[in-house]
């Protein structure tokens, strides 16, 4: 398909020509891992190395050697691109000066930036965008040429879109110039380490070995272990993005798209336990999570590695929420019915230590997980600038101004949803005074509807909220989209929860002049409850008589002695009324009744969980169908196929080649197969791909209502293991093949996820005794002042609990700190040269510090005999007693 040439570091000249149809050795001959494999076409020297991947059907050459960055670059309309090459580019020098934005200071580019000269003239005539496009692109190449990179170029396979592979391999002594420039740090080799120290590597209280990290230089690189992939990509991007800004190329159309480089072997490798979806009940260990952190990076591993410790931990809580539903269901037969209604309450404080423990445990494997990957102030020191960060912002009263402007809108909006939401239920309170019960039933789906739209504006809305904070790096992006997103998303999902639990009861209580005219104003449309003496005496919910002439009294509703209140005029049945009841219990008729919030509650738990697989499943499906249909109508374009595109998809998605017959065209390869999913479902918020953030905040919304609401329905737990166990499989596999890889960031920990953790374990403390004491039995039925005596005393003795648990488990174990203490130490040895003789050695003639007493002048002053400065060495002096001498040490001046 064409030829490209290859850019050596300067110095190097280019050798030939060669074909954009790289050739990689294989790793392993017919590897296949879910929908992988390595195969070699061809003979002689035209070996093609193709390979399969899960969403094709067809064969695809693996192009992926000497490729760790790659540009796209749109050709002309002519050549079926997008660019329209003969329009008038506006003000093109200031376009310029905005991909080239250093240009003010031409000593940070390696080569002299002509493009400005030859612009300006060319500007008399006007610039057509073609002829500024190929100025760009020269120039970038140039820089890039100079910068040490090797680059190539090939063609799409309809020829509308030029690929630019660009790399730095780590065997060239310009990417440890790059690295030592910015003070990377790398792993110590370990013979290296046991040759100089004569010890072992470290290794933590896990297990897990640590080793020593240095900063590369020149006497460091042959201790140091050699540059992986993402190294290489971190460093091109950082020593790139200081002079070009590649978002500003994508804004002007100069490129249409880039992103890291696949790597075929790797992917190998992750497919084949960590991303199958064949295997969804295996637990993830370490070593899956080490692969992931050398293909996506530290930020996406401890995204993981937290995802892994959850699923353990939900584990855990299953097996205990599922002794509390076999002691609750079980109690008679083992004559345990004295401890039944408290079986609730004994799970919550197992829950709470669980959702303490769990964030505390966690903590301290992050801090050993930093350790070990060296990422211990990575932030401050390696993260990269974004392009959109406005220094002249920091420190301005105009920054903090937008920055201010950002939390007062978050807390307008939260308080707006929180009263339309009240507002609903005290105007349906209203209507059904009114007996008007048009709004009740529809209520609960008016409530989904605005939660739904409130969660989707807000996800719009809280980007560009962001963006008005002005943040150097994408970390710290990322944790403000965090929390804004977290604060309004949380509180939307939580909200309604609590309105039910709490609030449902006084503000859609039904009140009349009588308990009777109550009653059958609540049970009309539904019928008396099971267990019940109305529905005994076969008594009419609708007019409160039976066949039989037997009128209803309030002595046939003594079910609701303990929801009913009275006011001057009324009788009123809380909005959280009996739906069923039995004999036995803690109430002073000796029933026990479950009342309809309860049971709506538990409703929307368990619906909550089932919806979440399904909406994984869905958002998977999606973005594999729009990559399918792009390959698939890429190929068809190209191919001479006789049927039409919708039938080529469908049979793609099938499973199936896209054609029945042997079609002609060129071969698609794995970077076109990246690039497509890259447009289609890029890794990035607010796409079909997720992204760290909407990934992190689903799973964190899920554990707030297990970590909040689950004692109402323990059972809830074990499905909610069961869900999560088919969700990690599900992202693992989406991360693979259908974003294929994001950038490779580097982290410290999941960052300010942390601290939303924190938080729902702080909620989760009040709203799981708030629930024992107003909503569970049998402490909902003790008297009003008991019952808020012990909600303060119990919030207060867990909050006291979760603190000394905090106390006693370090966010940084001691393991960690020893090690850290002994790293610090075997730097030394590894780093500093020891020190040599001095080349000039002073004269210590007059030096006596023996233990025989000798006669000796007295003086203090550091003179010699003839009253000159003594030079650099030392002189003793015996002092008037005689008992001691003086050694004193200095130097010349």
């Amino acid at each position: 398909r064409g030829s490209s040439i290859v850019f050596f570091p300067v110095g190097k000249a280019p050798v030939s020509l060669i074909s954009s149809l790289a050739h990689s050795p294989m790793s392993s001959d017919g590897d296949s891992y879910d929908g992988y494999s390595n195969i070699d076409r061809g003979g002689g020297c035209d070996i093609r190395r193709m390979g399969t991947v899960p969403l094709l059907a067809e064969e695809i050459q693996i192009d992926d050697d000497g490729a760790s960055v790659v540009f796209i670059f749109p050709r002309d309309e002519e050549a079926g691109g997008e660019i329209d090459a003969e329009a008038e580019k506006d003000d093109p020098q200031a376009a310029a000066r905005n991909i080239f934005f250093m240009w003010d200071n031409p000593a940070f580019y390696p080569v002299r930036l002509t493009i400005f000269d030859e612009l300006e003239a060319l500007e008399e005539e006007g610039v057509p965008e073609g002829e500024y496009q190929d100025l760009v692109r020269k120039m970038f190449l140039a820089i890039l040429q100079a910068g040490g990179c090797t680059a190539s170029s090939s063609s799409s396979i309809d020829n509308d879109e030029v690929f630019l592979k660009v790399a730095m391999p780590g065997t060239e002594a310009r990417l440890g110039e790059i690295a030592e420039h910015y003070r990377y740090r790398m792993p110590v080799r370990d013979e290296v380490w046991v040759e100089t120290t004569g010890r072992q590597p470290f290794e933590n209280d896990e297990g897990l070995s640590v080793p020593v990290y240095l900063e590369y230089n020149k006497d460091t690189a042959h201790m140091v272990q050699d540059f992986r992939q993402i190294d290489e990509i971190r460093l091109i991007m950082k020593w790139l993005s200081e002079r070009v800004n590649v978002e500003e190329m994508l804004k002007q159309k100069v490129i249409v798209r880039m992103f890291p480089a696949c790597h075929y072997n790797q992917m190998l490798e992750l497919a084949a336990e960590w991303a199958s979806l064949r295997r969804p009940h295996l637990a993830a260990n370490y070593d899956d999570v080490e692969h992931v952190r050398d293909y996506f990076g530290e930020h996406i591993a401890f995204f993981f590695l937290w995802f892994a410790s959850y699923k353990k931990g939900l584990a855990l809580l299953g097996m205990a929420s599922f002794v509390a539903w076999i002691a609750k269901h079980f109690t008679s037969a083992l004559d345990l019915t004295v401890i039944k209604p408290w079986i609730p309450d004994i799970f919550v404080i197992y829950l709470v230590l669980w959702v303490v423990g769990f964030n505390e445990l966690f903590k301290r494997k992050s801090a050993r997980f930093r350790q070990k990957w060296g990422m211990k102030d990575w932030d401050s020191q390696q993260a990269r600038t974004l392009p959109s960060f406005d220094r002249k912002l920091e420190g301005t009263n105009a920054g903090d101004f937008w920055r201010m402007m950002a939390q007062v809108v978050t807390g307008i909006y939260i308080t707006t949803f929180a009263v339309a939401i009240l507002g609903i239920a005290i105007i349906n309170g209203e209507m059904r005074m009114n007996d008007d019960m048009r709004l009740a039933a529809v209520q609960p789906y008016i409530v989904s509807v605005l939660m739904k739209v409130c969660s989707f504006v807000w996800s719009k809305v809280a980007f560009n909220i962001v963006k008005w904070e002005n943040h150097r790096t994408m970390q710290r992006f990322d944790d403000s989209l965090a929390w804004t997103l977290a604060s309004v998303k949380l509180f939307v999902a939580i909200f309604p929860f609590v309105q039910l639990a709490f609030l449902e009861p006084s503000l859609n209580e039904t009140c009349k002049a009588s308990l009777i005219h109550a009653a059958l104003e609540v049970y009309s449309a539904t019928g008396w409850p099971v267990g019940t003496m109305p529905l005994t005496l076969g008594i009419s919910a609708l007019n409160g008589t039976s066949t039989d002439g037997t009128n209803l009294t309030e002595s046939d509703l003594s079910f609701l002695e303990e929801y009913t209140s009275t006011t001057d005029k009324n009788v009123c049945i809380s909005g959280c009324y009996p739906i069923s009841c039995h004999q036995g219990g803690s109430q002073k008729n000796g029933l026990t009744c479950r009342d309809i919030c309860a049971n709506n509650l538990e409703t929307q738990l368990m619906t909550y969980y089932g919806l979440q697989v399904v909406s994984a499943v869905v958002f998977l499906l999606i973005p594999i169908v729009l990559t399918k249909a792009a390959v698939v109508t890429e190929m068809v374009k190209v191919s001479g196929h006789p049927g039409s595109t919708f039938v080529a998809v469908l049979r793609s998605l099938a499973g199936l080649p896209f054609s029945s017959v042997k079609t002609t065209g060129g071969t698609y390869s794995l970077l076109q197969y990246q690039a497509k999913c890259n447009g289609s479902s890029p890794y990035e918020y607010g796409s079909w791909g997720g992204s760290f953030v909407e990934d992190f905040l689903d799973i964190a919304i899920g554990y707030s209502l297990i970590a909040c609401f689950s004692q109402l329905k323990p059972m809830m737990v074990a499905i909610g293991t069961v869900s999560y166990f088919i969700i990690y499989r599900i992202l693992a596999y989406r991360m693979l093949n259908v974003t294929c890889r994001p950038w490779p960031s580097g982290s410290e920990n999941i960052g300010v996820w942390q601290e939303i953790m924190d938080s729902i374990a702080t909620i989760a403390v009040t709203c799981n005794v708030a629930l024992s004491t107003f909503v569970m039995e049998p402490i909902k039925h003790w008297p009003l002042e008991t019952k808020f005596l012990f909600f303060i005393l119990a919030e207060k003795g867990l909050f006291s609990l979760r603190s000394l648990i905090c106390a006693m488990l370090k966010d940084q174990p001691d393991d960690v700190t020893r090690i850290y203490d002994q790293i610090d130490e075997s730097e030394k040895v590894l780093t500093i040269p020891p020190l040599v003789a001095s080349p000039k050695a002073h004269d210590f003639s007059r030096v006596n510090i023996g233990l025989a007493a000798y006669l000796s002048e007295t003086s203090d002053d550091a003179s010699d005999a003839d009253g000159k400065p003594m030079e650099s060495g030392g002189r003793s002096v015996q002092s008037n007693s005689a008992r001691n001498v003086y050694l004193k040490v200095g130097r010349e001046g």
